[in-house]
């Protein structure tokens, strides 16, 4: 086999194989077309020009109200902006909580301020601490706790903030089942190709997972393969209800699938006493109640 007919075979067998995991994620996720999980937004960084209009997707990620104007994210995705001390110039934060179109800019509410656990390290992009990428932090490291806090300009109408599960609810609950729900890709995004240059289509999706191990305080790892992807980090993880009619109570968020979209499923528990101590002791802070 000469060179040119190698190099085809290779990428038509990787265009084969994203094809194939790119199926097997859809068929594990569906759309939030109901709206069932209304409370579970995304958060988006756009660069804007020099009015203020975004022209560019930076970054996004996954979150969920649970105060009137408070959403609980990964703290990796808030870490690189603490780093920083502020967002960059030409940059702003929006969130949405439209199911089925976070692109709509009508659907936006300004970011005004957030906040990331103490436990997270110095993290200033690139590459920041994506536990996806081993860099500074790695998965399901001791002590850290993947969780930040962020505030909207203003409380998003229609929507019921989620009610945290009481702390030690994951204990002893092996095989439980879960909802996973965020706004991530259905694919992994290949290496080197931008943010807004990707094909995201700003829905939200719902999936299955089992409560596969409980590592410690800070850590559960949930059944795999994941299908949680980029941009489901932050996302909700909650309690499988009696009805699907119904959302139950948020017992973590999204850390890690890792860069296959399928090998990891690592997630930071919110149903510990010293995380709801420290949400409590933050927001209020902030002057949220």
């Amino acid at each position: 086999m000469n060179a040119a007919i190698r190099s085809v075979t290779t990428v038509t067998a990787g265009a084969l194989a994203l094809l194939l995991a790119t199926g097997a994620a859809l068929a594990q996720t569906a759309v939030d077309v109901e709206n069932l999980y209304s409370n579970v937004g995304v958060i988006m960084v756009w660069r804007v020009d020099e009015a203020g209009k975004p022209v560019q997707l930076i970054a996004f990620a996954s979150g969920t109200l649970i105060r009137g104007r408070v959403m609980v994210t990964a703290g990796h995705f808030t870490a690189p902006v603490k780093a920083m001390g502020g967002m960059p110039p030409m940059t702003r934060q929006f969130a949405s909580f439209s199911p089925t179109d976070a692109r709509d800019p009508s659907t936006w509410i300004p970011v005004v301020a957030q906040v990331t656990h103490p436990s997270m390290p110095h993290c200033p992009p690139p590459p920041g601490c994506d536990p996806t990428d081993e860099n500074l932090v790695a998965p399901l490291e001791p002590g850290i706790a993947d969780v930040g806090l962020v505030f909207l300009e203003r409380t998003p109408a229609n929507v019921k903030p989620a009610v945290l599960a009481a702390p030690g609810a994951l204990n002893g609950v092996e095989g439980a089942r879960t909802v996973i729900v965020g706004y991530g890709t259905t694919s992994p995004m290949p290496k080197g190709l931008g943010v807004d240059a990707w094909t995201w289509d700003g829905k939200r999706r719902v999936r299955p997972s089992a409560v596969r191990k409980i590592v410690d305080e800070t850590w559960g790892l949930w059944s795999i393969p994941s299908y949680v992807c980029f941009g489901d980090s932050g996302g909700g993880i909650f309690m499988a209800a009696p009805s699907n009619r119904a959302a139950g109570r948020l017992v973590a968020n999204v850390s890690d699938g890792g860069l296959d979209c399928r090998r990891h499923n690592n997630n930071n528990r919110l149903d510990t006493r010293a995380i709801q101590t420290w949400i409590d002791e933050v927001v209020k802070a902030q002057g949220e109640k």
